[in-house]
């Protein structure tokens, strides 16, 4: 019987994630891939600025990526709880609940704005500077949304 159990939980353990990774496959690998590029531009940067890299701006970097991953976790956990808390009280929504893709989405543009900073300060030739000016001028926008409320 215990045996039973222990299967029973790990197929529902093992579904459940399965289908989250179903649906959140593409953002994650694309919120990593950025945070990943973002430590790499942000070494070559120091390395080409002649910056030397101390332990007190690592950890900061560090538990700032941990934050954005934290903060995406608990959008998909917002996605898979609202829809359930409302059905307890019988109201269904018509849509999906879209929070883990807007958190994603902000985290990677977030990342992509430092990535291209780095990479401009590394080489102010190897970026258009529209590019930059476009995503910058979205997350002033972004920002200036978060000053409102």
């Amino acid at each position: 019987m215990e045996e039973n159990k222990d299967k029973i939980t790990f197929s529902v353990l093992v579904g459940t994630i399965s289908s989250l990774w179903q649906q959140y496959a593409v953002i994650l690998i694309l919120v990593i891939l950025a945070i990943c590029l973002d430590v790499i531009t942000g070494l070559i940067k120091s390395k080409v600025t002649g910056v030397p890299l101390d332990s007190k701006t690592g950890t900061v970097g560090f538990w700032k990526k941990m934050s954005f991953l934290i903060s995406f976790m608990f959008g998909i956990f917002m996605d898979a709880f609202i829809p359930v808390l409302l059905s307890i009280i019988n109201i269904e929504l018509p849509f999906n609940c879209p929070f883990g893709f807007i958190i994603g989405v902000y985290i990677i543009l977030n990342e992509s704005i430092s990535i291209c900073e780095n990479i401009y300060k590394t080489n102010s030739n190897a970026i258009p500077k529209w590019i930059i000016k476009f995503l910058t001028a979205s997350a002033d926008e972004i920002n200036k949304n978060k000053k409102d409320e």
